[in-house]
C-alpha cells in the first residue's frame, strides 16, 4: 500500500501537478478549519499570527500548534546545543525562519542573544520584519550568498532546509555556512534519513541504499512538495574536511509521523 501511496504522488508530481493539489488541499483544509481559526484568534487578540497559507506551507495549519511546536522545538535545539556550545550573549541565525514559527521564541529563551532570521520567500520575510521586532530579518534567494558578514555568527540552524533542496544546493549552501560562522562555530541542521527510507520507490531506496543523495524534483526547488532524502553517508562526505560531526541522532517514528535526523556540526578552525 505505501508504494502505491508513493507511485500516485510521483505521478502526480511528474505531471507538474503537485503545486495545484497542494493549492486544493489547502483550501479544503481552511474551509474545515475556518471556525478554530477565527476563534483561536479571537482568543489570542493582539497576538502576531502569520496568514493561514503561511503556516500551512510552512507546517500545517493549526495556529496553537504553530505556537506550541514552535516554542518545544526552540527550548529543543537549545538544550541539544548546549552541550557544544553556550548560547547566552551570541549571534545565532534561523536560516530558512519562514514565518517565525520557531525564531519567534528565543528572545524569549536567552534574552542576551542577538537573533536573527533570513528566508528566500519576500512575504515571510516582511511579516516577520513588522511583528517580531526583536529580530533582525533578511532575505536571501535560493542560491546563497546570505546578506551578512563572513563570520558574523556564533550559531545557526536550519530545520527541514536541506529536505527541499538539489544536491548542486547542499554544496553551496554548506559553504555559505561555513562562510558565515565564527571559527569553531556550530550548526544544526534536520534530514530525511534512514527512518523515512520507507517513503521511497523501489528504485529509489536502491539509489539511497547506495548513499546517493535522492531528489523528487518536479517541482520548483525550495517548495514544501521538492523533497530530498538523505543517507547518513552522503552527509558526513557533505561536511568532511570543513566541519567536524560533534552529534547525529537518527529521526525515530513518532505518533505523529517520522522524525528527521539531526545533525549538529562545529566548523573547523
Amino acid at each position: 500500500m505505501g508504494q502505491v501511496k508513493q507511485q500516485i504522488k510521483s505521478l502526480i508530481e511528474s505531471l507538474g501537478l503537485g503545486r495545484a493539489a497542494d493549492k486544493a488541499r489547502f483550501y479544503y483544509q481552511y474551509l474545515q478549519q475556518k471556525g478554530k481559526i477565527n476563534a483561536f484568534k479571537a482568543a489570542h487578540p493582539g497576538l502576531p499570527l502569520p496568514t493561514p497559507f503561511m503556516i500551512y506551507e510552512t507546517f500545517r495549519l493549526d495556529y496553537a500548534k504553530y505556537l506550541e511546536t514552535g516554542k518545544s522545538a526552540a527550548v529543543s535545539i537549545y538544550e541539544e546545543v548546549s552541550p557544544f556550545i553556550e548560547l547566552k550573549g551570541k549571534s545565532i541565525l534561523d536560516w530558512g525562519c519562514g514565518p517565525g514559527r520557531v525564531v519567534r521564541h528565543f528572545p524569549d529563551i536567552i534574552p542576551t542573544a542577538q537573533v536573527y532570521g533570513s528566508d528566500y520567500n519576500s512575504e515571510y520575510v516582511n511579516w516577520c520584519h513588522e511583528n517580531l521586532k526583536e529580530i533582525t530579518f533578511t532575505q536571501n534567494q535560493l542560491v546563497p550568498p546570505i546578506p551578512l558578514e563572513a563570520a558574523a555568527m556564533d550559531f545557526i540552524y536550519a530545520i527541514s532546509i536541506f529536505t527541499h533542496l538539489s544536491e548542486k544546493m547542499h554544496m553551496a549552501w554548506m559553504n555559505e555556512i561555513y562562510r558565515l560562522l565564527k571559527p569553531g562555530g556550530v550548526f544544526y541542521f534536520t534530514t530525511h534519513g534512514d527512518i523515512t527510507r520507507k517513503n521511497l520507490l523501489e528504485s529509489e531506496q536502491q539509489q539511497y541504499d547506495a548513499g546517493t543523495i535522492v531528489e523528487r524534483g518536479n517541482v520548483k526547488e525550495g517548495y514544501r512538495m521538492y523533497a530530498t532524502y538523505h543517507p547518513p553517508a552522503f552527509i558526513r562526505q557533505l561536511v568532511a574536511g570543513k566541519f567536524e560531526v560533534l552529534k547525529h541522532r537518527p529521526g525515530k517514528a513518532q505518533n505523529w509521523g517520522l522524525e528527521q535526523d539531526v545533525w549538529i556540526i562545529r566548523k573547523n578552525g
